[in-house]
């Protein structure tokens, strides 16, 4: 059985992630859920694994693909509501899968993998995202605090 790391306090919750930032053409893979939320494909660390093991299974997980190359990108400090505060720390990693256009989710048949144009980035969640748009080829992890309203 697999624990992922989120755990629950009286005041809210507390969420570890890794999340992957793959561009190619100017375009972003995203993750599309039914809700309409639109964010980049990733999920929950599972307790006693890193987060670059976790990011290849959660790449592996929802879209059938690997990850080739994966490097630490960002690291998001991530407050936000959702019923109750969630404190998040998301691990982004940039990397890429070769030349795969359309992604099939095993995992989740609600949730649509696909490719958006670089432009549409504002419509990713959590909006602090769009900053990272040019920056793959920086050599530093870029840290970012992102606080939606709680």
């Amino acid at each position: 059985m697999k624990n992922d790391l989120t755990i629950e306090f009286a005041g809210g919750k507390l969420n570890v992630r890794v999340a992957v930032w793959i561009e190619k053409d100017n375009q972003l893979l995203v993750s599309t859920f039914p809700d309409g939320t639109i964010s980049l494909p990733g999920g929950r660390i599972a307790f006693g694994e890193n987060s670059l093991t976790a990011i290849k299974r959660e790449m592996l997980e929802e879209t059938g693909a690997s990850l080739l190359n994966p490097e630490l990108f960002s690291i998001i400090e991530n407050f936000f509501e959702i019923e109750v505060p969630y404190h998040e720390y998301l691990f982004i990693y940039k990397g890429n899968t070769g030349e795969q256009k359309i992604y099939d989710n095993p995992d989740d048949e609600e949730q649509v993998i696909s490719w958006i144009p670089i432009e549409e980035v504002r419509k990713l969640y959590p909006r602090c995202l769009q900053s990272l748009v040019g920056k793959q080829k920086e050599d530093k992890v870029i840290h970012l605090i992102n606080q939606e309203k709680v």
